[in-house]
């Protein structure tokens, strides 16, 4: 089997992006108004944003609901005791009961992934402009490539099937299980990232007026760019070229593994059945 019909029938970055999806880490925004959550009164559609951008980076998601429209809708169970929430962002952070008991540990290791995705979040307002309780609000925002430290991650997979036993996939099957590992998986990964690879973008941000407060709208391109850019389609030019010769070597390592596979199937079956 070689890497090429593997990468079809696995498909590596599908499976990354499946399981930092399972993670919340992926972004969802749309376009449900948010009800039920307090709000931080704001002078300004620029003091919006700023409340928004500061509460992110320091991961305080009261004064971040307040300020935005992060929270989507709650449900109940039959008793009225809230069994889910659904946000925008930080959803698995958000979660009723997830910081006791068994779930306790998942939160805390999502609070400290978040933590080293933001620690270098940095932006700018440009520009603000209002017209009546609508705002415009354009920012410069820039941070940590999470592409790149996911393209990293991937090329890490590859290497270590590269030097792993047989073909390799059971290597590959061990690393994707400890994605979340602290020592082994993504946070090990950001921490070895080189720091100066960020990018910027300008997004231009939307905000309203309700109930004397101004809201920050947190839309896609909102939210992938204060993530770094983890949702991109593609890795830079440069690592797709690193991806594509290591799936070259790793063709390569699977030709002869299947080559010696066979013989030792050939050789098993003359022992068994020959005279």
């Amino acid at each position: 089997m070689k890497m090429r019909t593997i990468k079809k029938a696995i498909g590596m970055r599908a499976v990354l992006g499946s399981i930092v999806l399972a993670a919340g880490i992926f972004l969802s925004a749309c376009g449900a108004e948010a009800k039920g959550v307090a709000r931080a009164g704001s002078f300004s559609a620029k003091e919006a944003a700023e409340c928004a951008m500061g509460s992110m980076k320091t991961l305080d998601l009261e004064r971040f609901n307040a300020c935005t429209d992060n929270y989507i809708q709650t449900e109940y169970n039959w008793l009225g005791a809230p069994v889910r929430s659904e946000y925008r962002m930080f959803n698995e952070l958000l979660q009723p009961g997830i910081k006791f008991g068994k779930a306790r540990s998942k939160y805390e290791f999502h609070q400290e992934l978040y933590e080293k995705m933001l620690e270098n979040l940095a932006w700018e307002v440009k520009s603000v402009e209002e017209d009546g309780n609508q705002a415009k609000i354009t920012m410069e925002i820039t941070n940590i490539d999470m592409n790149g430290v996911m393209g990293a991650y991937e090329m890490d997979i590859l290497e270590n099937m590269l030097a792993g036993e047989g073909s390799g996939l059971g290597q590959m099957l061990k690393d994707f299980s400890q994605i979340f590992d602290e020592k082994g998986g993504l946070i090990a990964i950001i921490n070895e990232y080189d720091k100066s690879k960020t990018c910027t973008f300008e997004v231009t941000a939307t905000a309203y007026s309700e109930d004397g407060a101004w809201i920050l709208h947190l839309d896609e391109d909102l939210l992938s760019a204060c993530m770094g850019n983890i949702n991109a389609e593609e890795y830079s030019e440069e690592m797709q070229q690193q991806i594509k010769e290591l799936e070259r070597m790793q063709d390569e390592k699977l030709d002869e593994w299947e080559e010696q596979f066979s013989e030792g199937v050939e050789k098993w079956a003359d022992g068994l059945f020959g005279e």
